[in-house]
């Protein structure tokens, strides 16, 4: 397994990301894109693609993924739907030029909508944009959050519908625990579905509050998941030191 952040837990901008990333011991780094800015970001373009490639390169760090949290509700919302779906399949592309394995979508839904209505079309747009963008080697991830597809359950219910081996679940430990999921249980369940993983608690520092990391980690290894555990802590005042300290409690269990 290899250790990546995500690009808020190290606070620096991309041109100094991959640096500060070797600098402190990662092996690679989470890109976050955002609705209002995607487009306009060094991934939507080939030039901004070579000067990430460049940089990660050059640092000896890789980019592990691409997280799409707030482009995903383009999906769920009739006027966007295409709009999302198209991006789902070009960020395939573009993630196979930079060498990123895995593409983070959390599955919201429109605030009028019901689980139902979404879960459709997701479950379509997903479908339509894996099939656009076939050949690709990127894995879809849906991330385990307080929506559709929080639980094992709900995840493995959209990947039987949409029916494809490029679709998984980014399984975020800190998530399950918050919505009140067994994430030892749940890692157990969905097995070789996981395609990355986030380590984190929500309301304590990792090792110091009520998550047993040591039983999630054997959970991990017992599925024989080898892929990214990628920090999404907090950087609180001190982003470098925060960022040590997580990395160096990750390894101690590795």
């Amino acid at each position: 397994m290899k250790i990546g952040a995500m690009d808020g837990v190290l606070v620096k901008p991309w041109t100094e990301l991959f640096e500060e990333a070797a600098r402190l011991g990662f092996a690679g780094v989470e890109l976050d894109l955002k609705v209002e800015t995607y487009q306009e970001s060094e991934v939507w373009s080939a030039e901004g693609r070579r000067a990430l490639l460049e940089r990660s390169g050059k640092a000896g760090v890789e980019i592990a993924s691409v997280c799409m949290a707030s482009v995903a509700r383009l999906v769920t919302a009739a006027e966007t739907h295409e709009a999302g779906v198209k991006a789902v399949a070009d960020l395939r592309g573009y993630c196979d030029e930079l060498g990123a394995d895995v593409i983070l979508f959390p599955m919201g839904k429109q605030a009028e909508q019901s689980e139902e209505e979404a879960f459709a079309m997701w479950r379509d747009g997903l479908k339509a944009a894996l099939k656009q963008s076939a050949g690709s080697r990127t894995k879809v991830g849906m991330e385990s959050v307080g929506r559709i597809g929080r639980s094992a359950d709900q995840a493995l219910a959209m990947i039987e519908a949409v029916g494809s081996p490029d679709l998984g679940v980014y399984y975020d430990v800190g998530n399950a625990d918050y919505q009140s999921f067994d994430p030892i249980a749940e890692i157990k369940q969905l097995g070789k579905h996981i395609v990355q993983i986030h380590v984190k608690e929500i309301g304590a520092e990792m090792g110091e509050g009520k998550l047993d990391f040591p039983a999630i980690f054997e959970a991990i290894k017992g599925v024989g998941f080898d892929g990214y555990l990628v920090l999404e802590t907090e950087p609180e005042d001190d982003p470098a030191g925060n960022a040590t300290r997580n990395l160096a409690f990750v390894r101690s269990l590795l």
